[in-house]
């Protein structure tokens, strides 16, 4: 008999996924025995260590390859962990599919354990997940499984994506499944419904940048998860417009390209800001909503200069950022404004400019031992030395990561994520496994905090278990660097839940693997990082790596609020901090 689980997964099988990311329980079960069916070289499960990490690991994959991402849970604690990574695909538009287990349908409303219909004592499941996603069904038996199915792929893929998540009683997972449909889509890509290219706007978006004597375009997350995504970088080409990116997908334009200007948004490059305000005439966010995080460092841009291509206007049309704002496929929008630009060909006058990073500034002393003399930002710029083309690199919640998404140049074909729908601490560490196990090349380089290696770090177990190429970096300074950061200018220097005792991360790390799984390092000075930077790709880089970076001194994070206007710049030529500065 075919189940309703093994239908489930036969039709993702079939639709090219190839793993479902969760953790087991009694709820779940049928659905990890339907995966163990399938057999090696079919879809497969990955056992996470809890289930947020189960759902940013299909984030992670989702997120990089505009894919769709599959995790699962048990009931009660188990769905309650998974709404973690659930809120922050929602909040970032990522694809995510999420099959929750239920207490038996038989015992609805009669005290089951985890039951959580939602009647008086109970957690209400449907409520719960269906205020973090796009669509949150039930299936209760063979008639409906793949009207559930359809209605939850098509919600997760379609427009702006995001996640989406069907509760599944355990009875009903062992219950027998009919056929699918006869129009079953037989790819993803189907399941997608896609917006029609506004052609009256097409021509007023297109004429106006013909026009502008210093247009730039802002390229978006959004186009990372469109199939038309790479039109964009070659309109921008063919017409000569530069481009920026914003902090969530660095990347889509290669920063060699004598057309890139850097990134916009609060960890952005003052000098990208700096050309916005005072040089653009005509400012296309092409697949990106212009929400805060990117405009903030540009609010005084004059909205009728901007234009807002993205699939859902509202925050655009609230903040008052842009006149004209049209709801597309910003990818599609630009294939079709291409076709215009073969038949009307031109090209934007030149434009000079400078890539300006922030000056790396000391804060204040941390609480590591003095010998430690290595900045976060010196160890940052030799990492970034060590990216080689079409590596990824994901950069966790804080001041670590807000300064390597700041300072380091990706080099040629290498990409960087940043989470920031619900910016949660430790969602690069589970993430990277995702994003790793879907790549088909390179490697994958963190770079997180010792409170975000706290939270997630165990799940580097996993990236062991299945021998991935991952190095994570730890910066570690003995607590919350960006928390203490804002306690120090906001709070009159008043720092509280913010510090704790020092961690051995290296302690730590020893006990999830074998030297020969697992290579371990820890440095508290520059010449000691070089030689383990040096030590772990020349022989290791074939594996997890976890390298500890001891931090005695924190610098000021290079992002809003925390450095002034007219802070100090530098241009990528110069040396960034030298050993013996102080200041």
């Amino acid at each position: 008999m075919r189940t309703i689980a093994d239908a489930l997964i036969d039709a993702l099988d079939e639709l090219g996924v190839r793993h479902v990311f969760g953790v087991g329980g009694a709820n779940i079960e049928h659905v990890f025995d339907a995966l163990h069916q399938r057999g090696a070289g079919r879809i497969s499960s990955i056992l996470a260590k809890r289930e947020d990490g189960a759902a940013f690991m299909a984030d992670g994959v989702a997120r990089a390859y505009g894919t769709l991402g599959v995790c699962c849970s048990t009931s009660g604690g188990g769905m309650m962990n998974l709404a973690v990574g659930l809120a922050e695909s929602h909040n970032d538009g990522i694809p995510v599919l999420a099959l929750v287990g239920q207490s038996p349908a038989v015992s609805d409303g009669l005290g089951a354990f985890q039951e959580s219909t939602g009647r008086p004592g109970t957690v209400d499941a449907h409520g719960l997940l269906r205020s973090i996603t796009k669509y949150t069904g039930r299936i209760t038996g063979g008639d409906d499984c793949w009207v559930e199915l359809r209605a939850a792929l098509t919600a997760a893929l379609s427009g702006r994506p995001g996640p989406a998540a069907l509760l599944v009683p355990r009875d009903v997972f062992a219950a027998p499944a009919g056929p699918a449909p006869a129009d079953w889509p037989a790819g993803l890509s189907e399941f997608a419904a896609r917006q029609e290219v506004p052609p009256e706007p097409l021509r007023e978006v297109f004429d106006a940048l013909s026009r502008a004597v210093a247009p730039v375009l802002i390229l978006g997350p959004e186009l990372r998860s469109s199939p038309d995504g790479d039109a964009v970088v070659a309109f921008a080409r063919r017409a000569r417009i530069p481009v920026a990116t914003s902090m969530s997908n660095r990347g889509d334009v290669d920063e060699d390209d004598p057309l890139y200007l850097g990134v916009v948004g609060v960890a952005g490059h003052p000098s990208v800001h700096r050309y916005l305000l005072e040089q653009a005439d005509l400012v296309v966010a092409a697949g990106s909503d212009l929400g805060f995080l990117t405009r903030g460092p540009i609010l005084d841009l004059k909205p009728d200069r901007v234009v807002v291509i993205a699939h859902d206007g509202s925050v655009a049309r609230r903040s008052g950022s842009a006149d004209l704002v049209l709801e597309a496929d910003a990818g599609r929008m630009f294939r079709a404004l291409g076709d215009l630009l073969t038949a009307e060909p031109f090209q934007a006058p030149p434009f000079e400019y400078e890539l300006r990073h922030y000056t790396p500034q000391l804060e204040v002393e941390s609480v590591l031992p003095a010998e430690d003399s290595l900045l976060a930002s010196e160890a940052i710029d030799l990492l970034g030395s060590y990216l080689r083309p079409g590596d990824r690199l994901l950069t966790d919640a804080g001041n670590c990561g807000a300064a390597a998404a700041h300072l380091i140049t990706l080099p040629s074909g290498g990409r960087a994520f940043t989470a920031f729908g619900m910016g949660g601490m430790g969602y690069t560490v589970p993430a990277a496994i995702g994003m790793q196990l879907g790549a088909p090349s390179g490697r994958t380089v963190v770079v997180l905090g010792d409170g975000a290696f706290l939270m997630n770090g165990l799940e580097i177990h996993t990236a062991v278990e299945l021998g991935l190429p991952i190095l994570y970096v730890v910066f570690n300074n003995a607590g919350h660097a960006m928390c203490a950061s804002r306690q120090r200018q906001m709070f009159g220097g008043r720092i509280e839940g913010s510090l704790y005792h020092p961690v051995d991360v290296v302690s730590v790390a020893r006990g999830l693997g074998r030297p020969a799984d697992l290579w371990v390092g820890s440095a508290g000075a520059l010449p000691e990082l070089g030689a383990l930077l040096a030590e772990y790709h020349a022989g290791h880089d074939d594996r997890p790596g976890v390298l500890e970076l001891r931090l005695s001194r924190d610098e000021i994070p290079p992002m809003m609020p925390f450095v002034a206007a007219d802070a100090p710049t530098h241009a990528l030529t110069e040396r960034r901090v030298r050993p013996g500065d102080r200041s």
